[in-house]
């Protein structure tokens, strides 16, 4: 048996434990009651893996609690993920898109950011569906996490259209909205026309004139991406009419008529 499998082995049959991981989360069943799962684990592979967890090793509470850690921030199956990649250096074929935002917060808990990258690496080569595209691109840019955010922009782009029509894309905060422009802007899979049409339907549903203006400076500023950009007395932007000079996708950006 090759070292992979045989810390493998010892992590699934729980054999020379002398610590548990104790994972609560709530019953999916929705009648309020909180579960338990339990890892049985190996202190040095805990301990040479993150610095979280040899501080949580060393703790006095740990030797209170009978060599017990307790913890409720994320999913059973996302500590276990986890925990594989510490007994094996790999990502398990079992991560999905959906165990992104548990995967990030673990991976910043504990410090294992070698542990996000080979996750990405992971979603990189699966398929996305459309409505977690964008809570993705949310994640990657709560936890500022270039890589992230250059994956997600590819996964974004052949379905441009689709996103910026889709409800989550009006759930986006100002900040994201303009980093979601700036790649959308650049790479030019969408008109200017067709871009400002989505400006104004995230301006008219989150309610960003002047008597919001905090939020509606930061708004502007992405409007000055485009040029010849006018607004109404109220701050509604007014979009140009279709009698604009019109460019090829993929040229410069468009020029409109005055």
């Amino acid at each position: 048996m090759n070292c992979k499998l045989r810390r493998l082995d010892l992590l699934r049959n729980g054999q020379k434990s002398d610590c548990e991981l104790h994972v609560w989360y709530p019953d999916k069943t929705g009648k309020g009651k909180r579960c338990q799962r339990t890892f049985k684990c190996h202190q040095v592979m805990l301990v040479s893996a993150s610095e979280e967890f040899e501080r949580l090793i060393r703790d006095p509470e740990f030797q209170k609690n009978k060599g017990v850690i307790t913890v409720e921030d994320a999913s059973p199956t996302a500590y276990e993920a986890l925990l594989l990649y510490i007994y094996t250096y790999e990502v398990c074929n079992a991560v999905t898109i959906d165990m992104c935002g548990d995967l990030m917060l673990l991976a910043e808990k504990y410090k294992m950011l070698d542990f996000i990258d080979c996750y990405i690496d992971k979603l990189a080569h699966q398929d996305w569906p459309m409505e977690v595209v964008l809570q993705v691109f949310h994640l990657a840019s709560e936890h500022n996490h270039p890589a992230l955010m250059d994956l997600v922009a590819k996964k974004i782009l052949p379905i441009a259209t689709q996103v910026t029509k889709d409800k989550s894309f009006l759930k986006l905060n100002v900040k994201e909205l303009k980093a979601l422009m700036i790649i959308l802007k650049k790479e030019e899979v969408l008109t200017d026309h067709e871009l400002l049409e989505a400006l104004k339907n995230y301006q008219e549903v989150n309610n960003l004139r002047y008597d919001n203006m905090e939020h509606f400076q930061v708004f502007v500023e992405v409007t000055q991406m485009f040029e010849n950009v006018l607004f109404e007395i109220d701050g509604s932007i007014v979009l140009p009419e279709e009698d604009f000079e019109t460019h090829e996708r993929g040229s410069d950006s468009s020029v409109y008529k005055k």
